[in-house]
């Protein structure tokens, strides 16, 4: 019994330490909100050939609730733009809800009740919610992905 143990514990060890190693490596969606140019080019050449991000646009944040693939989920804002798309569980194919900042009336960040769980940022067109985006309260990058997006969207209505 004690060695199948060893090797349960060591086997998720393992398991883990691999996830650890390609979320590092930029080729597994990272858990936390992560800054646009910590994606790397192979990521952000996907996301423009899935249609996701514009050839000229620079993602300011993103985060994916996906663990496995950064093309099925993703919740991110560009200089211009904020994005939020997802695979349809029915059709099977990809959702994009996107939204100029320019065209932005509100933003509302809804925090999740734990650590454990992600909160919510409400997008706003016309006093009308338009959209959500899912972000990790991991090291605050809730906190940080909202105030980058307001102070982006802000600058841009100043213009």
């Amino acid at each position: 019994m004690g060695k199948v143990i060893k090797y349960i514990f060591a086997s998720l060890f393992l398991i883990f330490a691999l996830m650890y190693l390609l979320m590092t490596a930029g080729v597994m969606p990272d858990t936390k909100v992560v800054a646009g140019d910590s994606l790397s080019s192979e990521v952000i050449a996907s996301l423009r050939e899935e249609g996701i991000i514009l050839a000229d646009e620079k993602i300011q944040y993103f985060y994916s609730e996906d663990l496995f693939s950064f093309e099925n989920y993703g919740n991110l804002f560009t200089e211009t733009r904020v994005v939020s798309y997802e695979m349809d569980a029915e059709t099977n194919k990809r959702v994009i809800y996107s939204l100029p900042l320019a065209q932005v009336s509100d933003i509302n960040l809804v925090k999740g009740e734990s650590e454990f769980d992600d909160s919510i940022i409400e997008i706003f067109a016309n006093n009308e919610h338009k959209f959500s985006l899912v972000v990790s309260r991991e090291e605050d990058g809730d906190d940080n992905f909202y105030s980058s997006l307001v102070s982006q969207w802000k600058s841009l209505a100043k213009n």
